[in-house]
């Protein structure tokens, strides 16, 4: 069908510039967001006259179901501005077809591909991160299991204990690494994301969506509470800047999500044969 065709160029051609300007500058411009909604909006508008209004109606219920998730997300702190409209963007292209069918579910084998392989993507992004600021992490890492030093100790008396049952009950081997392992998973995230996403920034550099770790304080007065920055914050700290009234501000980067987004896409389309590929790189 066309009409998907001319969608899964587009998307495809979004995600990419977006993947790219993510990871080279934590930013995904507006007009990259707002032209996917519109471009997935109207093209479903053109090809309803043709295909009925269902092709319309579609779209539209699926750009306020992202747009309510998009909501709790970004208010919730989860997500940036970016990533937020970007989903709404891609609740436009899915849409929720009408009538209900198997297709329909589109919009949820999506989302749920987009965490699957948002969060491996983000574990991976968090390792290379803790290789490259390896000191300032053991220092920590060694300073976090001190201080857990019972827990650790009781989850490998855990381990001990399963791998002593699997001589009695051989089914319970695959729950030996479990209790360590989730130790480390949990310790390793708690770390790097406490230690090595922070960075000190001019405001010149700063994006609407950045979030702003510290609170700004000029003259023991607060400027600016820790949040996600509006554009309006934005300019705010960069007439601070241009007065020579603030130098830096504390930021805390994020992993870069709209890579998951475009990791998601591909496996909506081509569904278990994408993720298979993607376990033997």
């Amino acid at each position: 069908m066309q009409l998907d065709i001319l969608l899964m160029v587009i998307t495809f051609l979004v995600l990419f510039i977006g993947s790219y300007t993510d990871l080279k500058r934590r930013e995904v411009p507006d007009w990259l967001n707002y032209g996917l909604i519109f471009a997935a909006l109207g093209i479903r508008t053109i090809f309803s006259f043709e295909y009925g209004w269902q092709v319309l109606f579609s779209g539209v219920l699926g750009f306020l179901i992202c747009l309510a998730i998009a909501f709790l997300f970004y208010y919730s702190g989860q997500w940036g501005g970016g990533d937020s409209k970007l989903l709404m963007g891609m609740g436009a292209v899915i849409g929720v077809t009408l009538p209900l069918n198997n297709s329909s579910l589109n919009l949820l084998w999506f989302m749920l591909s987009l965490l699957f392989l948002g969060s491996i993507f983000g574990i991976l992004w968090m390792l290379v991160l803790a290789i490259r600021k390896r000191h300032l992490f053991w220092k920590n890492y060694q300073k976090y299991l001190k201080k857990r030093k019972t827990l650790h100790l009781l989850l490998a008396i855990t381990t001990i204990i399963f791998i002593v049952l699997t001589f009695f009950k051989p089914f319970i081997w695959p729950m030996i690494p479990f209790p360590l392992l989730m130790f480390y998973l949990f310790s390793f995230v708690n770390i790097v994301e406490k230690n090595c996403f922070y960075k000190q920034v001019p405001p010149y550099y700063l994006t609407e969506g950045d979030w702003l770790a510290k609170d700004v304080v000029i003259n023991k007065k607060t400027i600016l509470t820790a949040r996600t920055l509006e554009m309006e914050d934005v300019w705010k700290l960069r007439f601070l800047e241009s007065h020579n009234k603030l130098n830096e501000v504390t930021i805390k980067e994020g992993v870069p999500f709209v890579p998951s987004f475009l990791l998601g896409y591909l496996a909506l389309l081509f569904g278990s044969k994408f993720i298979s590929f993607l376990f033997l790189i």
